[in-house]
């Protein structure tokens, strides 16, 4: 199989190096540019616990601050498995969305004051189901997630010549940067010999008006279950 790989760097080449190592072939086109705050570090003083949703949040904090004596709560493995390779001790990891987030902080831990790393922009209610479970969530913004203006050059030429099999999606948001970037490149109708694998249906329900050879939805929000999808499991070591 051929993969074109969406998530932004570095999460883009250590997946592509699972892939390859697996005999795949791989591109690389991150949809969502990282850019890391310089501030002040934060003081975890009075949090009970801090909250990542994403890699990058604990990559952002890891630049911003030597702490590391607090609970953690990451939304997923891979960013459960940043934030232990950065030396959290305490780490609680869901099942890859916010709403199995939540239900793991209400059943670890008593109401009280959080707090979230977080980019600019975010989306899901994790603060309002904490919120009526009677947690106080704090969110410090320490990075931001710019769009790609287009797809690079030689990514629209092996669209258009047939030359990826998969395309892999893991945001809305990202899913919905594609679906502009395809149609600003007028290469959508290429799609229809490309399968769209998607970390959840809110990802598929941005890029269905698209012509697909095949949209497939993982049963469960996690890298794992995606590439299930088609049939690939990464070693223990890979993951």
């Amino acid at each position: 199989m051929h993969f074109l790989l969406t998530r932004p760097e570095p999460d883009c080449h250590i997946l592509a190096q699972k892939l390859i190592a697996l005999g795949h072939e791989v591109d690389l086109a991150p949809l969502l540019t990282i850019s890391y705050y310089d501030t002040e570090p934060v003081s975890l003083t009075r949090f009970r616990a801090i909250l990542f949703t994403s890699a990058n949040g604990v990559r952002a904090f890891v630049r911003n601050s030597p702490e590391r004596d607090i609970a953690c709560f990451t939304v997923g493995a891979a960013s459960a498995h940043c934030a232990t390779e950065n030396g959290f001790q305490t780490v609680y990891a869901a099942d890859g969305n916010v709403a199995t987030l939540a239900e793991l902080i209400i059943r670890r831990l008593e109401p009280g004051p959080l707090l979230h790393i977080s980019a600019r922009d975010i989306t899901g209610n994790l603060a309002a189901i904490l919120q009526k479970a009677n947690f106080t969530l704090t969110r410090k913004q320490l990075y931001q997630a710019d769009p790609a203006p287009r797809l690079p050059a030689r990514i629209e030429t092996l669209i258009t010549a047939g030359g990826i099999s998969h395309i892999a999606l893991y945001s809305p948001r990202s899913a919905k940067i594609f679906g502009d970037l395809i149609r600003a490149a007028a290469i959508d109708a290429a799609l229809c010999r490309i399968t769209a694998l998607c970390l959840s249906p809110a990802v598929a329900n941005m890029i269905d008006f698209l012509r697909w050879r095949d949209i497939l939805t993982a049963p469960r929000p996690n890298q794992t279950s995606l590439f299930q999808l088609v049939k690939i499991t990464f070693k223990e070591n890979q993951q």
